[in-house]
């Protein structure tokens, strides 16, 4: 019985090892069928933006929150599909999470995004931003009508020889007089906002003298101009002045003219000066011409490497029926301080009142002007931004 008993528990071990053996073959795993991939979804959501949506404010959108149903990493390709006629609104990456933009004029703009999971494109998202006109805080009777503004946002200085865009941002003419040399560009503010502003550079080679962008003028009556400028410190100081902003006059008699108002920065001192001159009267209708200098020493300080935040509110002085002078007004302010006010003749009452114009313009350093001048020095380099001009009439 014993040997019996042993066998059969021999037995039931060699059973159950068989057993074991089988079923290992029996489990071996079918690999499971691969799901096909799916195309990603792409989501776009506004990011701190303002809202209203206006004219100049930095637009950014947010595709960071997009899916994929394996997690793979997303490849992004944002797109402005529309946007309104004559608009050149700055466009940053296109091929990040986020992307920027920044409208220049008010209308609509459809912006799109596509997000790639290294295999499949996600179906295109459009979304439609509605832009407006940046509205002022300040009272209705201190505001006027802007005609003309450029903050430089489309990364180009625009210009329109026709002059039939009245209210963007096109200028009327570019004056380079040595193209290859004299120019003007759009930087980043070297006070290092990041703004866009218009850098004028004139070089030292004994015949350029000017970089200027002008925009011609609307009608008779009041007017009120900002504009900003950034003296850096490599500024050449010289005997005579070089004029920053003017507002120029037309020919007559066939002799160009000085233009009525000038803001200068003069002399080896330096010092700011304003220049405004009118006409000799004309000893006959087809006389030569000559004018009459009224230079005013501004109380400001010549900084540099900062920005001087110039306004001129500007009356134009007209003549009456009985051609009898009705006065103009010139008020002058710096850093938001009044520092000139004029009256009288301001311009040379003629069909079109002056223009604007601003930039680089040192006559001295044209070719001929002074003998035997010393060349090669620094260039001339200047910054300007913010320019608005409102209509007061």
């Amino acid at each position: 019985m014993k040997k019996l008993k042993a066998y059969l528990i021999f037995s039931i071990l060699l059973g159950v090892t068989a057993c074991g053996g089988g079923s290992e073959e029996a489990s071996k795993e079918i690999p499971p069928k691969k799901s096909p991939n799916m195309a990603p979804v792409a989501i776009i959501q506004s990011k701190n933006n303002p809202v209203p949506i206006v004219v100049g404010s930095a637009i950014v959108l947010d595709g960071s929150e997009s899916t994929d149903d394996i997690s793979h990493a997303l490849q992004y390709k944002w797109s402005v599909k529309s946007k309104p006629e004559n608009s050149y609104a700055y466009i940053g990456p296109t091929n990040t999470n986020t992307f920027n933009f920044i409208p220049d004029t008010i209308g609509n703009y459809e912006v799109s995004l596509v997000v790639n999971d290294g295999e499949l494109d996600s179906p295109i998202i459009v979304i439609s931003i509605d832009v407006v006109e940046k509205q002022s805080t300040q009272p209705p009777n201190e505001l006027g009508k802007v005609v003309f503004r450029d903050g430089f946002w489309t990364g180009t200085i625009l210009v329109d020889k026709a002059n039939v865009n009245a209210n963007d941002y096109t200028w009327s003419a570019m004056a380079l007089n040595m193209e290859n040399s004299s120019s003007a560009e759009i930087v980043k503010d070297p006070a290092g906002s990041k703004q866009n502003v218009a850098k004028f550079t004139v070089p030292d080679d004994g015949q350029s003298y000017r970089a200027e962008i002008q925009r011609k003028q609307f009608k008779w009556g009041h007017y009120n101009y900002s504009v900003s400028h950034y003296i850096p410190s490599t500024w050449p100081i010289f005997k005579y002045g070089t004029i920053l902003a003017q507002w120029h006059g037309y020919s007559l008699n066939n002799k160009n003219l000085n233009p009525p108002i000038a803001l200068v920065l003069s002399g080896e001192k330096p010092e700011w000066q304003l220049h405004v001159y009118h006409l000799k009267p004309l000893s006959s209708p087809l006389a030569i011409p000559e004018t009459i200098l009224n230079r005013y020493v501004l109380d400001v300080p010549v900084t540099y490497d900062q920005w001087n935040n110039w306004n001129f509110d500007i009356q134009w002085s007209q003549l009456d029926a009985n051609n009898q002078l009705i006065p103009g007004v010139i008020v002058v302010k710096h850093n938001e301080k009044e520092v000139a006010r004029i009256s009288g003749e301001n311009n040379y009452h003629q069909a079109w009142p002056p223009y604007f114009q601003m930039g680089i313009y040192r006559s001295s350093w044209r070719e001929g002007a002074i003998i035997n001048r010393p060349i090669g020095g620094q260039p001339i380099v200047a910054y300007h931004k913010d320019v608005v001009i409102k209509d007061l009439n």
